[in-house]
């Protein structure tokens, strides 16, 4: 059993095995969620800081 939760393909033993996550996965603060893809998290921070570095390169204050 396959499903994506934050753009990331989980693997799930079973159908009750799957529902349990989804409730767990629906109960979950947006942070908790944002960890289930590591990768995804990751490269959002680092795309983040360089528009901001880039915002400022642009305005002149670095």
């Amino acid at each position: 059993m396959t499903e994506r939760f934050a753009l990331k393909m989980k693997y799930f033993y079973d159908e009750e095995n799957l529902e349990a996550f989804r409730e767990e996965y629906a109960e979950m603060s947006l942070h908790e969620k944002a960890m289930e893809n590591k990768q995804l998290a990751g490269g959002s921070v680092v795309a983040t800081l360089l528009l901001v570095v880039g915002l400022l390169v642009i305005g002149g204050i670095i």
